[in-house]
């Protein structure tokens, strides 16, 4: 039975790998990252606790490259915080057939970091972005911003395929998360140490069912936590997702960061999370001392 499952699980990897070059060979596109300019980068992500960490912890940051992601430019924080990088992964940025809402969205995060960035700023976009001229044009609007492109092209099979495809930059795992691409970027410019600071990744304790079978998730983030409702999920930037679909996205996510950190070690980078009450169990805690 042993040998059995042993064939199956190499005919698996086998076809995973196929898929993963055809679509690297049709999706994924030449690109380069910046290289590091420090030895540490702190990941700065949105959640909830980000507002205590930046209360508690801001010292922390001192003679360290920092990253913003999504709607982190709409805050006051931003122009505070000056994070040499910024990464935006959202499909539903790049294309107009999308709600309504979601454009007003991506307007607003545009104007912000077009009107706000007055430091040097590598902003990491996902390939798609390349074919959007609004994105394009960002770089000409404001001089100070460098536009770096990462392939979010999904990456399975053979764990030493899938290792080369990262340190290429062909792709990653299914990047259902932000915070997926910032991780293989801040490896790939080759950073020594990375702390996570403000991934909460708690939405398991804000989802529920409503009566009539809609699915709603309050998704809470360090800016929006007073007016935070529930809300759908929705699948690029229209419909709404299933319970299975929205539970299948978060166990992608959850189990994209054991790759992840495996990786980082085999690049020499260590990955560490400094958020506190973080759901993620990838990667090797840090506890930051008392009001540093």
């Amino acid at each position: 039975m042993s040998f059995l499952l042993f064939i199956q699980e190499l005919l698996r990897q086998t076809l995973l790998s196929v898929a993963t070059i055809i679509k690297v060979i049709l999706l994924s596109k030449p690109t380069n990252l910046p290289k590091a300019e420090h030895d540490d980068l702190v990941v700065l992500g949105n959640g909830p606790s980000l507002k205590t960490f930046l209360k508690e912890h801001k010292s922390f940051l001192g003679g360290k490259s920092c990253l913003g992601v999504n709607h982190f430019a709409d805050t006051s924080v931003f122009t505070d915080i000056k994070p040499a990088y910024y990464v935006i992964n959202v499909p539903e940025f790049w294309t107009d057939e999308v709600d309504a809402d979601v454009l007003k969205k991506r307007q607003t995060l545009l104007d912000n970091l077009i009107q706000k960035t007055t430091w040097q700023m590598h902003l990491i976009l996902g390939m798609g972005a390349k074919k959007s001229e609004k994105w394009r044009r960002i770089a000409e609007q404001n001089p100070n911003i460098r536009l770096d492109y990462i392939n979010p092209t999904p990456v399975e099979g053979f764990k030493s395929f899938r290792f080369f495809c990262y340190r290429r930059n062909c792709g990653m795992p299914r990047p259902h998360n932000v915070l997926i691409p910032s991780l293989i970027a801040g490896i790939n410019m080759r950073f020594k140490r990375i702390y996570i600071a403000g991934a909460d990744h708690s939405w398991l304790e804000d989802l529920f069912v409503a009566d009539d079978n809609t699915v709603y998730l309050t998704q809470r983030h360090f800016y929006d936590m007073q007016t935070a409702r529930p809300d759908v999920m929705k699948k690029m930037g229209k419909n709404h997702r299933h319970l299975h679909e929205i539970l299948h996205k978060f166990m992608l996510s959850f189990r994209a960061y054991f790759d992840i950190n495996e990786y980082a070690h085999k690049r020499k980078t260590r990955i560490y999370n400094i958020t506190k009450g973080s759901f993620i169990d990838a990667f090797e805690r840090l506890k930051l001392p008392d009001n540093e």
